[in-house]
């Protein structure tokens, strides 16, 4: 009853994890963003963790490969690379340690201790006397008194210990992630790094006294491994949202934004009413938000014949008349935009109703685009909310 448990939740747990590293790596394959490559390879790695840890997934990969115990080795190497990955995460998030030069000595410092440790679980784990049935729930104690098998386990059990404590000296140190105000936006996918790797320890700690104590022929603690593989499973999760939550954050804005750009794009475009409105899905939310923001451009730049100073003019005369409203600069320069690009659409609708031909030139007093490519999503998006602002009205009403 427990093996079918636990198999249904953790073939739960891989589809989830499977289908969104998929989605990112799909993602990634066109993008040249590493955090997003080594986040996708991460839940991959988790995919397999939780699909091989499946009872009856681990005895029928046992069985069909004639090593009942594969499974346990498989799913040992696939937990450390994904300490690996997250040591390797910590590192690109921190602004001064993710320098090519620095990446290059942190790699060249953790790389081997990774690749040897899985590689002397190999070479224990196949010359280990693992003779008898797939003993997916209780690999680690029952098989404590073969000698390689104990050895294998306490490379493993230390191994992770070393990964998780620099990942959490990453994190949590003096210079740690965790402590830099550059990075705020991380503060809660760490603090869930920082539970995840509690559990890890709380893992290890029980992992490690039950084997011990069943190396020595009592199998009082044994219930201790079962404890410490629940805990490893739940940090593996905690750890696999944290990871997510930045990137789901990030698409929760994408699609604000993308909501909000869409009454720039009716502005300045001469599709409305005709075309259809640019739609986001979950596959193309990236590349469809940097197709509007250019369609916008565009769109504003076409408008360029029809603009006037006057919008401007008028929109900085009733902010003078107002002392009391202050406007910082970037919202001043996007009430003014705003109000030119919806004065400049009036007089194009009105051209176009009377057939009058396009004005030759481009008036001096069109809004320079001088923002950064980086930048260019953000300067519009804050444009296309001043759209409806009471500001622009007045200054629509007070040259009209």
């Amino acid at each position: 009853m427990l093996e079918s448990v636990l198999t249904a939740v953790n073939l739960v747990i891989f589809a989830v994890c499977f289908t969104v590293g998929t989605a990112k790596a799909a993602a990634a394959s066109s993008d040249r963003d590493t955090t997003l490559r080594i986040t996708a390879s991460v839940l991959l790695c988790a995919s397999v963790v939780y699909l091989l840890s499946a009872p009856a997934v681990y005895r029928a990969v046992g069985t069909f490969t004639g090593a009942p115990s594969l499974p346990s080795l498989l799913v040992s190497s696939a937990i450390l690379l994904c300490v690996g990955h997250a040591h390797l995460l910590t590192l690109l998030w921190h602004p001064r340690r993710r320098t090519p030069d620095a990446l290059r000595r942190q790699v060249i410092l953790w790389a081997p201790m990774y690749g040897v440790a899985i590689a002397a679980m190999v070479v224990f784990f196949w010359t280990a006397d693992l003779t008898g049935p797939a003993r997916p729930l209780t690999f680690a104690t029952s098989y404590a008194h073969v000698p390689a098998a104990f050895a294998f386990e306490m490379v493993y059990l230390a191994a992770l210990v070393a990964g998780i404590t620099a990942t959490v000296r990453q994190c949590r140190g003096p210079d740690g992630v965790i402590a830099l105000p550059e990075r705020p936006e991380l503060s809660d996918s760490l603090r869930l790094f920082a539970v995840a790797v509690a559990l890890d320890l709380a893992y290890v700690l029980c992992t490690g006294a039950a084997v011990i104590t069943a190396a020595r022929g009592s199998h009082s603690l044994d219930f201790l491994a079962a404890i410490g593989s629940v805990a490893s499973s739940t940090s593996a999760l905690v750890a696999s949202y944290g990871l997510a939550k930045p990137a789901l954050a990030a698409r929760e804005v994408e699609r604000a934004d993308h909501a909000v750009l869409l009454d720039l794009w009716e502005t300045v475009t001469e599709t409305r009413g005709v075309a259809e409105r640019p739609t986001m899905t979950w596959w193309n939310r990236r590349y469809a938000l940097s197709d509007l923001v250019a369609e916008v451009l565009d769109g504003a730049h076409s408008l360029r014949p029809w603009m006037s100073p006057a919008p401007a003019q008028a929109v900085q005369a009733l902010a003078e008349e107002h002392p009391g409203t202050k406007l910082a600069p970037p919202d001043l320069k996007a009430l003014q935009t705003a109000a030119t690009l919806r004065y400049a659409r009036q007089r194009r609708d009105a051209a176009r109703e009377l057939g009058l031909p396009t004005p030759d030139g481009t008036p001096t007093a069109a809004p320079a685009e001088k923002t950064p490519p980086p930048l260019a999503r953000a300067r519009q998006v804050l444009i296309a909310q001043k759209l409806s602002d009471p500001l622009v009205a007045q200054a629509l009403d007070r040259i009209s």
